[in-house]
């Protein structure tokens, strides 16, 4: 499976969650581990509805 580059979205989602707590001081880690977690889980789930969907042949 190839590798596929997430800190953008990571960067994106940690952004808006930033915005959405009031745009604290001295948070960017948290904000940053909870955005990778959510895009981490986000991008399983399209790899396992993929999975799901494939057909194989026996």
């Amino acid at each position: 499976m190839a590798y596929e580059d997430t800190t953008p979205l990571v960067r994106e989602r940690a952004y808006l969650l930033w915005e959405k707590a009031g745009r604290p001081y001295g948070r960017e880690f948290e904000f940053w581990a909870q955005a990778a977690r959510e895009i981490e889980t986000d991008v399983h789930a399209q790899r396992e509805q993929v999975q799901a969907q494939r057909i194989v042949a026996r």
